[in-house]
């Protein structure tokens, strides 16, 4: 199924991943991210429960989510917005489209952010998320770990 959404002036295309996708996907990935997923982290999502929505723009890959469910609960694995339209919303409604995902599939959907990470933890925050715990030097840093802050949401 493909939506087309108009948001922050931009439309976006959202949709499934494709196996076509994933050199796409792999540049956004490096680009917004430290320490990035291996490829075989998306090829899974063409597999198994995981679910992985795109947004697209002009036909440029914009941002992605992956959300997983199962046993009541839900995790919110990844989601990134190419650091060039960053602020702009589209995050927000990735994390809008996880949810309508995972609606009537699961009673909580939680997650894992870097602590250093403030503009996602008050996104997760605005949308309703509360905190539930930390884990200890669980992100790789260039000089060592960070901890993980975890998070939930009520569905």
């Amino acid at each position: 199924m493909i939506e087309l959404v108009t948001f922050s002036g931009m439309t976006l295309q959202l949709r499934e991943l494709l196996e076509s996708d994933i050199d796409q996907i792999m540049k956004l990935e490096k680009s917004a991210h430290s320490h990035p997923w291996r490829r075989s982290s998306f090829e899974d999502c063409l597999k198994g429960r995981q679910k992985c929505w795109l947004a697209e723009h002009k036909n440029t890959l914009v941002g992605y989510v992956v959300v997983t469910h199962g046993g009541g609960d839900a995790e919110l694995l990844n989601l990134a917005v190419s650091p060039d339209v960053q602020r702009k919303g589209i995050g927000q409604l990735l994390l809008a489209q996880a949810l309508e995902l995972v609606q009537g599939k699961a009673d909580m959907l939680f997650l894992e952010v870097r602590v250093s990470n403030h503009k996602a933890i008050a996104l997760y925050s605005r949308e309703g998320f509360f905190e539930t715990g930390n884990r200890k030097n669980y992100y790789p840093t260039n000089n060592g770990y960070e901890d993980a802050l975890l998070m939930a949401k009520q569905l």
